[in-house]
């Protein structure tokens, strides 16, 4: 659990595999489609990265293509830096759990939401999660500013996998279609 919070004041910046940049700024320190709270989206078991913006995935891909076809089974080579991970769906749950909720922002396309997870034993360790939407597996960008998904390093079955998803109203672990594209988030190991 104390690996997945964190002191607010600490924003994450080093590079991440396949391309992805870690976000610069919290989204309460943002404001807007805090785009400087975004990092990328990633399909499951894949280490590419793709913008969260823009209508498709196409030209969005510092190399490799969005993957229609094949359902990866694990995800050996995570996009975290070295020294960090992908949390499992238990921390994920365990953070729910243990952690009170707040929303920031305006929830729409123009004012991006996010939600404050706040340790309800220590106020002091808190994470922040924008709502940058989601991939569907066409490419597609949808929910944009309403919806946040973050993949966990395990996989459901063979062609889905576990993230921690929100909205305005809702939080809670599922398992999705690996072939959309989510942000992760990354633990220190």
């Amino acid at each position: 659990m104390q690996n997945l919070c964190q002191n607010k004041n600490h924003a994450p910046a080093k590079q991440a595999s396949g391309g992805a940049t870690f976000a610069t700024k919290l989204p309460s320190e943002c404001s807007g489609t805090r785009a400087e709270s975004h990092g990328k989206f990633y399909q499951w078991g894949i280490n590419v990265a793709w913008n969260t913006t823009g209508s498709s995935a196409s030209g969005a891909t510092p190399s490799g293509s969005w993957n229609t076809s094949t359902y990866p089974s694990n995800w050996n080579t995570h996009p975290c830096p070295e020294g960090y991970r992908l949390p499992t769906n238990t921390e994920f749950q365990n953070l729910i759990d243990n952690c009170t909720r707040t929303n920031g922002g305006g929830w729409s396309s123009s004012d991006y939401g996010y939600i404050t997870l706040t340790l309800k034993t220590d106020s002091s360790k808190k994470l922040e999660f924008p709502a940058v939407g989601y991939r569907f597996p066409d490419g597609s960008l949808n929910y944009a500013g309403t919806w946040g998904g973050y993949w966990s390093s395990v996989a459901y079955d063979s062609s889905t996998a576990y993230n921690l998803y929100f909205d305005s109203g809702n939080l809670g672990v599922h398992y999705y279609d690996k072939q959309s594209g989510r942000s992760v988030r990354c633990v220190r190991q």
